[in-house]
């Protein structure tokens, strides 16, 4: 009886525990960084300004261009980079100004002949080719390029050094320059005309030769140039012969052969 008694007090121990614990209210758990992640994501995502009205009817910024006043600062710190030999950066800062969206309209606006002076009194062409390239880079090519090239050539010849100002040339006549169709009238004429008043004579026929082939003709100055330089050689019949056909534009075909056949005999 008494172990009865004492299954029944057990059980009904059992049942009260079991009721306690199923009524108690239960300690809240600890969110987890995610979950709380999501509430304030949620929460703060209201809070995000419709910028949709913002960007439609915003105006569009205009390009950045050089004022008149911002172009005398550089003309003042560009000449001062160059006399105290900072010419890398004198170069960055040259082409930062020529490839803005809107660059000088003039390039003569920028100090641009105290750099090219600079540059060719260097003993390598590493620094004039770091500028030519950096301008290169642009696409479509950039309407300086050819300007500054033909001061380059024009520094160097005026320098007495005819092989760096026909290296520069064919830098430009390089596969895949961008000058390959820009090199001008101006160009052709400073370095045929330079090239054969220093000796090289050959090379003179040869660049000639380049701007017939693109149907740019001499002027009469540059005519009797290549004509004196051949004499000075002692090359009188071709300097004759030559004198009669450049003023004939009706037959490049006549000439380009001609040259061709004079500059094969001369390399011989």
């Amino acid at each position: 009886m008494a172990l009865r008694n004492m299954k029944k007090t057990l059980k009904w121990k059992k049942f009260e525990l079991l009721f306690h614990v199923s009524t108690t209210p239960s300690k809240p758990q600890p969110q987890s960084s995610h979950s709380h992640h999501l509430i304030l994501s949620s929460s703060s995502f209201s809070s995000v300004p419709n910028l949709t009205n913002t960007y439609l009817k915003s105006k569009p910024q205009s390009s950045p261009t050089l004022t008149s006043e911002e172009i005398s600062k550089i003309n003042l710190l560009l000449p001062r980079l160059c006399l105290f030999n900072h010419l890398p950066t004198a170069i960055q800062l040259t082409t930062t100004a020529l490839t803005l969206p809107n660059p000088p309209p003039d390039p003569k606006s920028l100090s641009l002949s105290i750099l090219i002076h600079s540059l060719t009194l260097q003993p390598d062409l590493k620094l004039p080719m770091s500028l030519l390239t950096r301008l290169s880079r642009k696409h479509p090519p950039h309407p300086y390029l050819t300007p500054i090239s033909t001061m380059l050539i024009a520094s160097y010849l005026k320098k007495d050094r005819p092989k760096d100002a026909l290296k520069v040339y064919k830098w430009m006549l390089r596969p895949g320059s961008p000058c390959t169709c820009m090199v001008d009238k101006s160009a052709y004429g400073i370095l045929v005309g330079g090239l054969c008043a220093r000796g090289l004579v050959l090379e003179g026929l040869m660049v000639l030769r380049d701007m017939l082939r693109v149907r740019l003709l001499p002027g009469e100055g540059l005519r009797r140039k290549v004509v004196r330089s051949l004499l000075r050689e002692a090359r009188v019949r071709e300097a004759k012969a030559l004198d009669e056909l450049l003023p004939c534009a009706g037959d490049l075909n006549k000439v380009l052969d001609f040259l061709d056949q004079h500059i094969g005999n001369w390399s011989n």
